[in-house]
């Protein structure tokens, strides 16, 4: 019989000492629920508003209001995944400058200033100094063109303290699900890594080849990404948020040199795993791409687990190689294909994913039955509670 809660499975599994059962964390189920999210965060205001037009948003009851969403998500799961990823909410400058209208039975955000309207139902909820954004975001290509030099960039990558963070009130949101569901859940939170970040900055293209025309330039981003990055750890852990699911993508061998790679990526994230685990975050390294000549340096890392993507394109991970290489250094997740098992494949052949893989995790210093990617939307929410029910039927 069980006998641990989420949190402490997934404590168990990250820090290499035996859980009950094997933990369930699909990667980035925060896209998977997000529409449901929003349209529970859009019945709540309606039911608030009543016969109302308009309505003047309330930081305060706008975060208790994300929470009620938030926790109303996860309930289409019957059996619930051992953890949750949480995002930044809104600041109080955009809650003051902003209120809800209702027309033709739409409901929209509306900028009191300039009079801008977004519906909220194809806009993503507010989320730090962001605000809100159309939800079909658009990728950039090349953006270096703009960055002629180390002024332009700190324009662009302002360095805020961590005092300055909490007093945004972006942090109140991860805090009050920490209090109302950190005691039973692993709460974390999905951050870049800096070489990643500057992906938001430069576009692909312009990631790939500042990297060999403008390397000291690079160099700069990268210390102005960790830099940013600090006080953001030091206000997660504030609000007592658990662990850290470092996203890293374009590092892989199918796309930069094993020079470019310990040069601009691992260089940087040793000072930023280092920096979490002074604070207490369990550092979870999700890596995109082709992995495997990666993951000697990736396990030197001091991480907690080490995560990865399902086979694809035109290279193979596997995930007894990748416990292989990883030896013991680090816990490992598992890379179940949501492709094909989630939204294609039976409840059947979930379960004996789930259980060909903890055959594997067997040998790994820790194991958490986790997903390659994200579940395709359509993925029937029946399969993700199949495979956390049999994850929670293997012993630890």
């Amino acid at each position: 019989m069980n006998h641990m809660n989420s949190r402490a499975r997934m404590f168990a599994a990250l820090q290499g000492e035996r859980p009950d059962v094997l933990p369930a964390a699909p990667c980035y189920l925060i896209l998977y629920l997000e529409e449901r999210e929003r349209s529970c965060y859009i019945a709540l205001y309606r039911q608030r508003m009543g016969n109302r037009r308009r309505y003047v948003l309330d930081h305060a009851e706008d975060t208790h209001i994300r929470v009620q969403a938030f926790q109303q998500s996860y309930a289409i799961f019957k059996v619930r995944p051992d953890w949750m990823d949480v995002r930044l909410g809104p600041t109080y400058s955009w809650i003051e400058q902003t209120e809800l209208f209702i027309q033709d039975d739409v409901l929209y955000y509306v900028d009191r200033g300039t009079g801008e309207q977004w519906p909220v139902h194809t806009t993503r909820l507010p989320e730090g100094e962001a605000g809100t954004r159309s939800t079909s975001k658009q990728d950039i290509w090349d953006t270096s063109s703009q960055l002629h030099d180390t002024r332009a960039i700190d324009v662009r990558l302002p360095v805020r303290s961590t005092h300055e963070l909490l007093a945004s009130g972006a942090f109140e949101l991860p805090r009050q699900i920490v209090a109302e569901c950190g005691e039973h859940t692993f709460i974390s939170h999905i951050l870049s890594t800096p070489y990643s970040r500057c992906y938001n900055l430069l576009g692909f293209h312009g990631l790939m080849t500042i990297q060999h025309d403008q390397p000291e330039l690079f160099h700069h981003i990268l210390q102005r990404q960790l830099a940013r990055a600090t006080p953001m750890l030091e206000a997660l852990a504030a609000v007592g948020v658990h662990g850290i699911f470092a996203e890293e993508i374009f590092s892989g061998a199918d796309s930069i040199s094993p020079g470019a790679y310990e040069e601009f990526v691992l260089a940087y994230n040793q000072p930023f795993f280092e920096r979490m685990r002074a604070l207490g975050l369990l550092p979870i390294h999700y890596v995109c791409g082709d992995v495997m000549p990666r993951l000697e340096h990736i396990a030197q890392l001091d991480v907690a687990a080490i995560a990865v993507e399902e086979s694809k394109k035109a290279f193979r991970i596997d995930i007894e190689q990748v416990i292989e290489r990883v030896a013991g250094r680090a816990a490992v997740f598992g890379n179940i294909d949501t492709v094909r098992f989630g939204l294609h494949g039976s409840v059947q052949d979930m379960v004996a994913e789930v259980q060909r893989q903890a055959g594997a995790g067997k040998k790994a210093r820790g194991f958490v039955i986790g997903t390659g990617s994200p579940f395709p939307l359509d993925t029937n929410p029946h399969q993700i509670e199949a495979l956390v029910e049999a994850a929670h039927a293997i012993p630890g």
